[in-house]
């Protein structure tokens, strides 16, 4: 936790320290409201999608759940990250559908695992389609933007070809699960013994939840909503674009919305404030766009993709009868034991 709030305060200093607010206030007067909601509706878009893939991820774990009880724990668990340090609301989400699905926690606190493989696979897709719609480096652009064009396809093919690794990786450990479990346990076996049960406790979880690629029709149905997912996330960037009159093209978008999940992956306080707006800042001024602008970009961005859903997500915890409190010191259930 200290660790997170130093680096947001430090990402926060350094993005209030270049503020011209006569010309940030400006260019706040000049954006387009109308393009703004749009992107804001695109947005919490997103976890209806994130909540259809859920359903179809608990599937070959046998449980049936409605999708409305998905949608309140996506939602609350959203608004506990934004709020609770410490990505409380990845606890807090299998929590409240346990509680609404009458399932076991362990059990769907073991999907999260395949909702991240997924989550490489949109960004893999968005990756391809930055590559692809990134306009050819010739000799009739400046040369400034010829080195960027060359530097965003070079290391975005680079970061895609990590994580179609990676995903190769992770369903080979789910089809070939025996050797996988033999081959982990051997390299386990160097470490001490309350580190080395952990660790193989990891593990099981781990490929529990990888349950879905033993169902083939919800692989493909899974795969493809993460793709509509992420491109759902692009979309509402390049909408955000036109609010703020950005003259940008597409492959801009698929660039941002890569850097965004990069950035909040990091350590930092609460609400994902700091880190995220200055991340936004260095990226749009990456592509030629005025400071002020950018951050200005970044204020609204940062106020479309949490307000909205913090909001829902706080109106579901009512219902629901939970409170901020009870869902920071919730039960941290481990993934269940698998055998092998």
């Amino acid at each position: 936790m200290a660790v997170g709030l130093l680096v947001s305060g430090t990402a926060l200093v350094w993005f209030s320290w270049g503020v011209e607010w006569n010309e940030l206030m400006a260019e706040l007067r000049a954006i387009r409201v109308a393009w703004v909601v749009l992107a804001a509706l695109i947005l919490l878009g997103e976890f209806a999608i994130r909540t259809m893939r859920w359903q179809v991820l608990l599937r070959p774990l046998g449980m049936r759940a409605r999708l409305r009880d998905l949608f309140a724990a996506q939602v609350i668990g959203a608004a506990a990250n934004i709020l609770l340090p410490l990505r409380a609301g990845e606890i807090a989400k299998p929590l409240v559908a346990a509680r609404r699905t009458k399932n076991p926690i362990a059990a769907v606190f073991a999907t999260s695992v395949m909702e991240r493989v997924y989550d490489l696979l949109g960004m893999v897709f968005v990756l391809v389609l930055m590559v692809t719609v990134l306009p050819r480096s010739d000799a009739s652009l400046p040369e400034s933007e010829r080195i960027l064009v060359s530097n965003l396809k070079l290391y975005g093919s680079l970061l895609g070809l990590a994580a179609t690794a990676a995903m190769v990786t992770f369903f080979a450990l789910a089809t070939r699960r025996v050797a996988a479990r033999r081959t982990f346990a051997m390299l386990a076996g160097i470490a001490p013994a309350p580190l080395r049960d952990r660790l193989m406790r990891l593990f099981d979880g781990f490929v529990a939840g990888l349950g879905n690629t033993r169902d083939p029709k919800g692989l493909a149905q899974a795969g493809l909503l993460s793709i509509l997912l992420w491109f759902n996330g692009a979309v509402a960037i390049w909408c955000l674009f036109k609010a703020f009159s950005m003259i940008l093209p597409f492959g801009a978008a698929c660039f941002t919305g890569v850097a965004i999940a990069l950035t909040v992956a990091l350590p930092q306080a609460p609400g994902f404030v700091g880190v995220f707006h200055l991340a936004i800042e260095k990226t749009l001024v990456l592509w030629g766009q005025p400071v002020q602008r950018a951050k200005g970009f970044a204020i609204v961005f940062w106020a479309i993709s949490f307000l909205p859903v913090l909001t829902v997500g706080l109106g579901a915890m009512w219902r629901e009868g939970l409170s901020l409190r009870s869902l920071r010191h919730a039960p941290k259930t481990p993934p269940p034991k698998q055998q092998p």
